[in-house]
């Protein structure tokens, strides 16, 4: 009969202690689903300014390569020789 006792008695702390275990488990796992779903939102806020910057990068590469045609348009004019007007003639210096 103290042998059932005993076992009962074991059992029931091991039983107390699962309960408080099961507990502990849940509690962390509910913290676990805050810090991802934390994350997850930061990642996409980080994505966003991701592909915006990359949107941003990318008109100021195109207006470079526009710039830079300009420019090369530009020193063509002026590599051209001097052109004058005498008369009704055009003369080159």
């Amino acid at each position: 009969m103290k042998a059932a006792a005993c076992v009962n008695q074991s059992m029931d702390a091991l039983l107390t202690e699962n309960d408080a275990l099961c507990r502990q488990l849940a509690k962390l796992q509910q913290r676990a689903s805050e810090l991802i779903q934390k994350r997850s939102a930061e990642v996409e806020q980080l994505n966003t300014v991701v592909e915006f910057l990359n949107t941003e990068l990318h008109e100021k590469d195109v207006l470079i390569l526009f710039l830079r045609a300009k420019l090369q348009e530009f020193r063509k004019i002026t590599e051209l020789p001097a052109v004058t007007k005498t008369g009704n003639q055009l003369v080159c210096k």
